[in-house]
């Protein structure tokens, strides 16, 4: 099945998680440099003729930084998980343990829960956690709150806040294993801490978003299966001053040249 790309509005895509400042800076100056849109933000049908960005939030804030009002994105069927899946990523670094964990339990209306890695216990922990800790010596604490959603993410929201109160986060990777985690801090010395996070669904991203509700950055994984890059679309094609009947025309001629090539190994990219 060919991808659908698509020329659309910036003011028709509902963000579904906040920007990260430090990095829009650095991904401002380098649209500035190359004038293109390398990469398509990733959406979806959302709230009446609104669209849910999926992947691509620095992307779309930069492009209305930069004076932009129109995107080319990718859309999916966020029904069909055949095109689309949701995780969620592992934010590591270090901390000073004894300070992160006293900070932790003296967060406002949330409970804690120690755990130990071992047989039975499973990386995220208590089944309604916000978010779980796991230290570089397989001991853990849980951070919830109760079954609310909206209580769940505002506790989320909390800690991600604490959190990068406390380190900068320098690394963040998929890890969806006690072996993979183990595997992770033996090659990575420098690291003993590891924060997770539950996957939301899709009806759950759509209700937040319907209640005016955010998600953090870096949370959410969107794994889309057929995912385009290196578009290369130039940024004076999707400015403001651009009239839209030559924007529309631009995309036209741009899809019917494009040349892609589809690889379906698992591949790895230098960034």
């Amino acid at each position: 099945m060919e991808p659908d790309l698509r020329l659309v509005p910036l003011s028709s895509i509902d963000l579904q998680e906040e920007g990260e400042g430090g990095r829009l800076d650095r991904l401002a100056e380098a649209f500035k440099v190359s004038r293109m849109l390398k990469d398509p933000p990733v959406v979806a049908k959302g709230l009446g003729k609104k669209l849910i960005q999926l992947d691509g939030t620095n992307r779309i804030n930069v492009l209305k930084r930069l004076g932009c009002s129109h995107a080319v994105v990718q859309m999916v069927d966020y029904n069909d998980t055949s095109q689309v899946l949701i995780k969620s990523w592992v934010h590591v670094s270090k901390v000073n343990k004894k300070d992160f964990l006293k900070k932790l339990k003296r967060l406002s209306g949330v409970k804690t829960e120690n755990f130990k890695l071992g047989l039975g216990v499973t990386l995220t922990g208590h089944p309604l956690a916000a978010a779980s800790i796991i230290f570089r010596d397989g001991t853990g604490l849980s951070i919830y709150s109760n079954s609310d959603l909206y209580k769940r993410v505002r506790t989320l929201k909390a800690v991600v806040k604490l959190y990068g109160q406390l380190i900068t986060r320098d690394r963040q990777v998929s890890i969806e294993s006690m072996a993979q985690l183990s595997d992770f801090f033996s090659k990575h010395a420098d690291k003993n801490v590891a924060l997770l996070f539950p996957s939301f669904s899709g009806r759950e991203i759509i209700s937040l978003i319907r209640s005016g509700i955010t998600l953090p950055t870096g949370v959410t994984r969107h794994i889309v299966n057929g995912r385009v890059l290196r578009i290369n679309y130039p940024l004076a094609m999707l400015e403001k001053k651009a009239p839209l009947r030559k924007k529309k025309r631009f995309f036209k001629e741009f899809l019917d040249n494009l040349n892609l090539r589809f690889y379906e190994e698992s591949t790895f990219v230098v960034e």
